[in-house]
């Protein structure tokens, strides 16, 4: 006796059968498309707008999907109960800037639990970032990066100034004058330390930091 079979009962049959010897409790992996969110098209900048505090999230989920995406931010440390803590500071609250490989389907990008809409044009259609604007960003990082290390840089500086006081003896450890010895003559608010050295017979003054000098003991000078 022969069993004909139709082509779409053979087709169910086809897609059941992997899954008959599963038991309960078994893992099933599920199939994705990285690409579902966006469709073929010019590659594109988006601001999209996403929940409150919940940027790094947004980031990694569109990153699962295959878009780059980035919220300007600022990482800062403070000390707090004598621990030091880092925090991130943000510049544009709310927002995640994404790069689309193609085409963005908003109803797709719409289904993570983080991102709430995007940024529109006046015809309600989610409007392309140009160039200038996203350079304005980093740069805006940027900025705040360098004024940041020239803070610490600052900071440094007077740590170091506060080791040595006017009328200690100490030595150069770094420059032009490693190894010579010298006098503390005063010490300014910024950092700044005028010494008085010895040099080819000669009494001379520069004004250094902290940083290039040692102090010395009594014994030591």
């Amino acid at each position: 006796m022969s069993i004909l079979i139709s082509e779409q009962q053979w087709s169910a049959h086809t897609m059941v059968s992997p899954f008959l010897s599963l038991r309960i409790g078994d893992a099933v992996p599920v199939e994705s498309n990285s690409t579902s969110i966006f469709e073929a098209g010019d590659s594109a900048w988006y601001a999209l707008l996403c929940r409150p505090q919940q940027e790094r999230q947004a980031e990694s989920w569109l990153a699962a999907r295959g878009v780059y995406a980035f919220h300007p931010v600022t990482s800062r440390r403070t000390k707090v109960r004598g621990r030091v803590r880092e925090y991130e500071r943000r510049y544009l609250p709310g927002y995640v800037f994404a790069r689309f490989a193609g085409v963005p389907v908003p109803h797709r990008v719409l289904t993570s639990p983080f991102l709430t809409g995007a940024l529109c044009r006046s015809d309600g259609q989610w409007g392309v970032l140009g160039p200038k604007r996203l350079a304005s960003l980093h740069e805006m990082r940027a900025r705040d990066l360098r004024q940041e290390d020239e803070r610490q840089e600052q900071r440094r500086k007077a740590a170091a100034a506060r080791r040595v006081r006017a009328g200690d003896r100490a030595m150069f450890r770094a420059g032009p004058f490693e190894g010579f010895q010298c006098e503390v003559v005063e010490v300014d608010a910024a950092g700044g330390i005028k010494v008085r050295f010895e040099l080819f017979g000669r009494e001379s003054s520069v004004t250094t930091t902290g940083e290039t000098l040692v102090g010395l003991a009594a014994k030591e000078s």
